[in-house]
């Protein structure tokens, strides 16, 4: 078994590109759910539930927000984490960020569903 307290093999130049590259995908999401509720903002002025569509689309371009926060938060933290030689998957961030994608997916097919 595997203690994650204790200290781990020095980080290689591969460690510390790889933890890029995992930046650079949250901020893809982040573009991309952003790009998203952007879409839907402006696809509601057309439609007759503006006001809901367009809350919905607000609260899309927030939370892609919040994934690049997300995605800084982890890329430091394992940055900082690889140099001491201690490092440990962010396992809770990670699974908030699924639950709340999921929450989502279940609202929006709920709301495919009524109408």
């Amino acid at each position: 078994m595997v203690d994650l307290g204790q200290p781990t093999a020095p980080p290689s130049v591969r460690d510390h590109l790889a933890n890029e590259r995992t930046l650079l995908a949250w901020i893809r999401t982040a573009l991309t759910v952003m790009g998203l509720g952007f879409l839907v903002d402006r696809l509601a002025l057309d439609g007759s539930e503006a006001a809901w569509q367009s809350a919905a689309g607000v609260g899309l371009v927030l939370f892609g927000a919040l994934l690049a926060i997300a995605g800084a938060y982890s890329y430091l933290n394992a940055r900082r984490e690889l140099a001491s030689g201690t490092f440990h998957s962010a396992v809770g961030l990670h699974m908030a960020v699924v639950a709340v994608v999921v929450v989502g997916g279940l609202i929006v097919a709920l709301f495919l569903i009524t109408t």
